[in-house]
């Protein structure tokens, strides 16, 4: 490999590095990097949303590992450069820790990344965007990839952002007991002024650091423009039709979207959706979250779609479109609560929304009654507003489970 190539691959890349780190890494971050400096050797894959923070976890590894390199993928794809070739090039210069970015950018990566792992047994760590795919690739790895996925903030890291207070990570069945909840509540009150602006632009750290209020068209651009092109081939009418897609997604309430409605809108077959769908899912832009029961017992064997934090709220905002609520709160509630189901039980009446593990939640506004889980045992309401009962509990206490 040609030295001045090298050279400048690993000064860009270094320049990437250091404007990425931050002075203060999210707690989420900061276990992972605690964990990552303690390893002397193994693949190590940072999976999660563009604008999570998986390259400020790079970032802060190689400033306090020795004999590290931080390489940009997405720089070595520029200029052409294959990925095996630079590794063993760096290797040859003396480098022991090998920090790549955006791998996901680089076809067949796994390839090169096992074959380098095997000839040096290593320190290699992987971030990207995708976090389905990158854990389905790491799977050919074998035993040799360790993943990691960075999630946008929870409420309580955000709430530590915010107040510089040390809120507690609490348990799911902390949430269940009546006790714990009221204890809690009692201490978030006094910030629960917070709640929506994390809701409506907030959750993602870097939209959140960066106070911009394009972050997140920006983010959907590149990822539908760059990084389903690593999932599969595209061209110009997939892309079209994802944009237009991924609108219909974020303004619609969750019972309303089905595959069929979303394909009547686009004026498309259910095929070419489904496969839309499927990609997003795996850049991490929306949420599938599966139906109760398996064979027959799946009445509706679609999945719910849902987004993650704040993702909804920021489109429709750009689009000039009303913000579903509802649908607002279900992101909340999937992307802090990530083993759900939903209910769909096929009786007449409407049936909660979610299962977790044998407890059943119906998720609603300040007003919601507890009609819907009348009947249903193990039940709650859960609210966007103080708890008044035992049976109802305020939406923002699973806020704290991460």
């Amino acid at each position: 490999m040609d030295e001045k190539i090298f050279s400048e691959l690993v000064v860009v890349s270094s320049v990437i590095a250091k404007q990425s780190k931050v002075a203060q890494l999210r707690e989420q971050s900061k276990k992972i990097v605690s964990e990552l400096l303690t390893k002397n050797r193994g693949v190590f894959v940072i999976a999660g949303l563009r604008g999570a923070g998986k390259t400020t976890i790079l970032a802060e590894i190689y400033s306090q590992e020795k004999d590290s390199l931080f390489i940009n993928a997405e720089v070595l794809l520029k200029h052409t450069t294959g990925l095996l070739d630079f590794l063993h090039y760096a290797l040859a210069k003396g480098y022991k820790t090998f920090l790549i970015d955006e791998v996901h950018a680089l076809s067949s990566w796994e390839k090169d990344i096992k074959i380098f792992y095997d000839e040096t047994k290593l320190k290699i760590v992987l971030s990207g965007s995708s976090a389905i795919a990158l854990k389905a690739k790491s799977s050919e790895l074998s035993r040799r990839a360790q993943t990691f996925e960075v999630k946008p903030f929870s409420f309580r890291e955000y709430l530590i952002f915010q107040t510089k207070k040390p809120f507690p990570v609490i348990s799911f069945n902390d949430i269940l007991r009546s006790e714990t909840r009221k204890k809690l509540e009692k201490e978030v009150q006094p910030y629960l002024h917070f709640f929506l602006p994390y809701i409506q632009f907030d959750a993602l750290p870097a939209a959140f650091f960066d106070k911009n209020q394009e972050t997140y068209i920006n983010i959907l651009e590149r990822t539908i423009r760059y990084d389903l092109v690593s999932l599969r081939e595209v061209d110009t009418l997939y892309l079209e039709n994802t944009f237009r897609a991924i609108r219909v997604i974020a303004s619609s309430s969750p019972g309303e979207l089905s595959y069929s409605g979303l394909a009547s809108s686009l004026g498309v077959g259910i095929k070419l959706v489904k496969q839309i769908i499927s990609s997003l899912q795996q850049t991490g832009i929306i949420y599938l979250i599966p139906p109760t029961g398996a064979g027959k017992k799946a009445v509706r064997k679609e999945e719910k779609i849902l987004m993650p934090l704040s993702f909804r709220a920021a489109l429709c905002n750009h689009y000039n479109l009303a913000v579903p609520q509802g649908a607002l709160r279900e992101d909340f509630f999937v992307q802090h609560v990530s083993d759900c189901r939903y209910l769909k039980s096929g009786k007449e009446r409407r049936t909660p929304d979610f299962v977790v593990r044998d407890y059943i939640f119906e998720v609603g506004g300040p007003s919601k009654s507890t009609e819907q889980i009348e009947g249903w045992k193990n039940a709650y309401l859960v609210k966007e507003a103080v708890s008044s009962s035992e049976k109802e509990i305020s939406l923002y206490l699973f806020g704290f489970l991460y």
